[in-house]
């Protein structure tokens, strides 16, 4: 079973047994509230958990279904998998449940089953009418093609095949991101004597880890995790999808409260304006008017506000548009959450829809350019947006040209990447060059790869060529985007250039076949001196194939051991010699002809005007006519 947490909620009216429901699945009583027991319903958020039969942890958040209760159950749905949407036999859909499909929609949350309870009360006639009347309702909801399991939360009866049921709903369930910064919005806050403050909460993003600091936003209060809980076991890090209880160390309960949020600091924006794209539920028999006073819900938070609509005088019912909340207080919104409306007073919900970031400033009505800036935030994401174009580097003038923002704006994105860690910053030249983290580090495992494989191949060769590498990695930047990436890249310590060669950071090592065959050429030229026998037959002379020649001689130039000569390979040390006694020669006779170092040098022609054509070119001699003098 993969490594992830699962996180699935109850919904439905009051008294329809998900309480009862979740004490059957998982044998955890959720009520516990003196007033929740005295009452007989849940006032605040219980939570259980339960291992599936598949081997998968599930948490499970048991929401109130009174109708007074309803913020309460919003900060439950916040996270969740999937749902299980309850319903009692003796009494069907009723007016809660209606609202909370209608919380549900606004969400998003896609997957859920529907669960008829206390089927222990009624005969099979009225059932059968009970389970028309439901898919008669929920044909235009999330649920219309839902699993339906009929149980008795009192006897027993369907609970088992509920399990297999909510186990079948996960299979496909969206992986929350463990990876990143985390975000933990707060449900709970309470003390515990001897060791203080603990909050708890649904982990939606990330892994927190014991002694981690951490922000309580808003309000930038800065704290440290002190221990961990999860399902009451003591944990050294928790990850995203699991219920999670967090002791602060340094702060007070007064600091930190119910619908703030525990996040890596600086992670995640805080704001009073988001911008956003508003939905009116088709249920209202109202429009939303510009200027509206509205209940805003995010996460576990809820904030008074305005609605500043930006393409509408009013939005009527069952329509969209894009809008801003003027909120009374700062709260942590990052695109693409989701939030949910009610009308101020009396409170029910009228409308929801998806945040498309935090605005500094308040938008002008009904222009253009600014309807479009929202419809390209709309397609996901900005930081999504930016990271996916990214998977290039680019400079903020390219971005600019591709998504149509303004710098200021791809700016300010591109820091809040940076701060999550999602991308990279290299140069080019005196610019700033933006690069997605994670496609950074696909290109240098590639690149990586191309370098071991050409060694695997190439052994002697000593690294592979730019000019290679940029073929086999196909980049299409300019050479000089390639040629600043590819040094950068070595300084960082990924690889090391030498010349024109990219090797990686340690040395191949040489099987022994190639160490003998090596030392064989080694010892012939070294014997030859300056009258090397030519490249083909000494080779074959060491067990080396005509096709491979080449390759080790250029090992043995590129190792200093050789020195190659007009298409002729030299020992080294001989070539030192016959410059020492070249040298030598000049300092008494001022100059020398070729006939004269052949004698010195007990050499031919063949390899007589070469070296000293050789010795020209290495600035040691000049020539003048068919004599040779020192270069002075």
């Amino acid at each position: 079973m993969e490594n992830r947490h699962y996180l699935i909620g109850t919904a439905g009216h009051v008294d329809h047994g998900k309480t009862e429901l979740i004490r059957a699945l998982t044998g955890i009583e959720t009520d516990r509230l003196k007033e929740e027991k005295k009452r007989g319903i849940s006032i605040e958020l219980g939570f259980a958990h339960l291992t599936l039969p598949s081997g998968r942890e599930v948490g499970i958040v048991d929401v109130p279904g009174h109708e007074r209760f309803v913020r309460q159950m919003l900060a439950g749905a916040t996270g969740m998998d999937g749902v299980l949407l309850v319903i009692a036999a003796d009494e069907g859909i009723m007016p809660q449940t209606r609202e909370h499909l209608d919380i549900l929609n606004l969400l998003g949350v896609t997957k859920g089953v529907v669960v008829i309870n206390k089927i222990d009360l009624v005969d099979q006639e009225w059932l059968d009418l009970i389970q028309e009347e439901i898919r008669e309702v929920l044909a235009e909801t999330i649920f219309a093609n839902a699993p339906l399991y009929l149980v008795s939360a009192q006897t027993g009866v369907g609970i088992p095949e509920l399990k297999i049921g909510i186990d079948r709903l996960l299979e496909n369930a969206e992986s929350k991101t463990a990876n990143g910064p985390i975000r933990l919005p707060i449900d709970r806050v309470f003390s515990i004597q001897g060791f203080g403050t603990v909050v708890t909460g649904t982990l939606h993003n990330g892994t927190i880890n014991i002694g981690q600091e951490v922000a309580v936003e808003p309000g930038h209060r800065f704290t440290k995790v002190r221990s961990l809980q999860v399902h009451n076991q003591n944990v050294e890090s928790a990850k995203a999808g699991q219920r999670v209880a967090i002791n602060l160390a340094g702060i007070n309960t007064d600091e930190v409260e119910k619908g703030k949020v525990i996040i890596t600091p600086g992670a995640y924006p805080v704001g009073n304006i988001l911008d956003l794209r508003l939905k009116n539920l088709v249920s209202m028999d109202k429009p939303i008017i510009h200027r509206q006073r509205v209940r805003f819900h995010i996460g576990t938070t809820e904030a008074l506000g305005r609605i500043h609509l930006l393409e509408h005088e009013e939005l009527p019912p069952g329509q969209e548009g894009y809008a801003q909340i003027l909120l009374e207080e700062p709260v942590v919104g990052a695109a693409q959450d989701r939030f949910v409306l009610r009308f101020y007073s009396p409170a029910y919900t009228i409308g929801g829809g998806k945040v498309l970031g935090v605005a500094e400033l308040k938008r002008k009505r009904f222009k253009e350019n600014v309807i479009a800036q929202l419809h390209l935030k709309d397609q996901g994401d900005p930081l999504d947006l930016i990271e996916k174009e990214l998977i290039e580097p680019k400079t903020i003038k390219e971005l600019e040209d591709i998504l149509s923002l303004d710098p200021t704006e791809i700016d300010k994105q591109l820091k809040q990447l940076k701060k999550q860690e999602r991308i990279e910053i290299w140069k080019e030249e005196n610019t700033s060059l933006f690069w997605a983290h994670d496609a950074a580090e696909n290109w240098r495992k590639r690149l990586i790869d191309h370098i071991s494989a050409h060694d695997r191949q190439f052994p002697l060769r000593g690294g592979i060529s730019r000019e290679e590498l940029k073929v086999k990695l196909d980049v299409k930047w300019t050479n000089r985007r390639w040629q600043n990436i590819i040094e950068q890249g070595a300084e960082r310590g990924y690889y090391r250039i030498t010349g024109s060669k990219v090797k990686l950071k340690e040395d191949i090592q040489l099987s022994d076949s190639f160490l003998k065959k090596l030392e064989c050429l080694e010892k012939r030229w070294k014997t030859a001196g300056l009258m090397p026998p030519d490249l083909e037959g000494g080779s074959q002379e060491c067990g080396i194939d005509k096709g491979n020649n080449l390759e080790f001689a250029g090992y043995l130039v590129e190792q200093e051991k050789w020195v190659s000569i007009s298409g002729l390979f030299f020992n080294s040390e001989s070539v030192r010699q016959a410059q020492n006694d070249l040298v030598k020669l000049l300092e008494q006779n001022k100059e020398v002809a070729v006939g004269d170092m052949r004698q010195i040098w007990g050499t031919s022609r063949k390899y007589t005007v070469p070296l000293l054509e050789y010795f020209d070119q290495q600035k040691v001699t000049k020539r003048q006519g068919d004599k040779r003098v020192l270069n002075r």
